[in-house]
């Protein structure tokens, strides 16, 4: 199978940018899921350098008015007030980059957790219903915010790469779920499980390519935040098992969610 038409199907499907596909993109994404790493650091190149430069362009503008229109009052907030802005433009560029499928795996998943006392098929049946739980806003809120403070707590100097290492890190913390997870159910979540499962060469690849983006790029802190990113998979294997019986593709969505917000949160310590 040619490299192009891979790189091709994988970015259709993990991004909204608009590439050719075939009616087999998805198959071909579960085949190759094992590169998930792959797209995630381009993912996290274009955000880091969509951050990088609106912070400095902001930084420049709100220094200049600043200076210009307010005799330099406000010269001490022009930094903090061009991050704020920065950061709240960069979630919503990788949203609307990733076509905000992962925030609506997070929200299912959030469904399925409003209700305790339920069987897995009523909680599928919630999960999957057009209605959004208190439970499930708050979920896609909490980790929606706190994504964005820890992208504000970034230092300048290290923007971009720690956005592609937090996009790695979450891609490979999905592979994870494929590679521990099961499926008691048909559907999107069970071609890519059935692709992965057990496949320890293909996530071995997986594995040495992430780490390789996190020593690259920052050294041990990069590593463990890679690290984190496997953590968090593993226990959202456990966590889909409770919930759902199995991981589904809701569980992939929470996942890529949550385990974006904990390496970003490692990358600032």
């Amino acid at each position: 199978m040619a490299v192009f038409k891979v790189f091709r199907d994988l970015m259709s499907f993990l991004t909204t940018i608009s590439v050719p596909r075939d009616e087999n993109f998805v198959v071909t994404s579960a085949r190759f899921m094992f590169l998930f790493p792959v797209i995630g650091a381009l993912i996290g190149f274009l955000a880091g350098l969509y951050l990088f430069f609106t912070y400095n362009f902001l930084s420049f503008l709100c220094g200049f008015l600043s200076t210009r229109f307010f005799f330099g009052f406000l010269s001490p907030s022009s930094v903090v007030l061009a991050k704020i802005f920065a950061s709240v433009m960069t979630l919503a560029f990788l949203l609307v980059l990733t076509g905000l499928q992962h925030v609506d795996g997070l929200i299912d998943m959030g469904n399925a957790l409003s209700v305790r006392k339920a069987s897995v098929e009523e909680r599928t049946m919630i999960a999957h219903a057009w209605v959004v739980t208190r439970t499930g806003a708050f979920m896609a809120i909490i980790v929606s915010l706190c994504t964005l403070l820890f992208i504000f707590l970034i230092r300048p100097e290290s923007i971009i790469q720690s956005i592609i290492v937090a996009e790695t890190s979450a891609k490979l913390s999905m592979v994870t779920c494929a590679w521990q997870g099961s499926s008691l159910q048909k559907g999107l979540g069970s071609i890519f499980i059935d692709s992965m499962k057990k496949r320890h060469r293909l996530y071995l690849i997986s594995l040495i390519f992430s780490m390789f983006i996190g020593v690259l790029l920052l050294g041990l802190k990069g590593v463990f935040a890679i690290t984190l990113g496997i953590v968090v998979g593993g226990l959202m294997v456990v966590a889909s098992k409770r919930v759902f019986g199995g991981v589904t593709g809701d569980v992939f969505g929470a996942t890529n969610e949550i385990a974006r917000m904990i390496a970003l949160f490692a990358l600032i310590l």
